[in-house]
């Protein structure tokens, strides 16, 4: 029963709530800086020297991650072939 007259009573906080609505002068302002800048926005050409140092990044990107896919670590030669899991089982011997 407490748990209806709770429900109830949260459902009811809302009542005389208004929807927000904004200032009516927010839409004519949005509508003249459209028309201001014109129906289409202007394009920039993005300049050679961006170009170039985009292009280097890629070139650099791309070596480093070749070479780390080609990167081969050396073997170490002078440690034994055991696995650790033999060296386990060499201390549980108990015969």
């Amino acid at each position: 029963m407490e748990k209806e007259a709770w429900k109830d009573r949260i459902l009811g906080s809302l009542e005389g709530a208004k929807r927000a609505e904004p200032d009516p002068s927010l839409y004519d302002g949005i509508r003249a800086r459209l028309n201001a800048t014109g129906p289409v926005a202007q394009m920039h050409v993005v300049r050679r020297p961006y170009l170039a140092l985009a292009a280097a990044f890629l070139v650099l990107l791309l070596t480093a991650n070749i070479w780390a896919l080609t990167q081969r670590y050396p073997e170490k030669s002078a440690a034994p072939n055991t696995s650790i899991y033999q060296l386990y089982a060499a201390n549980f011997d108990l015969y």
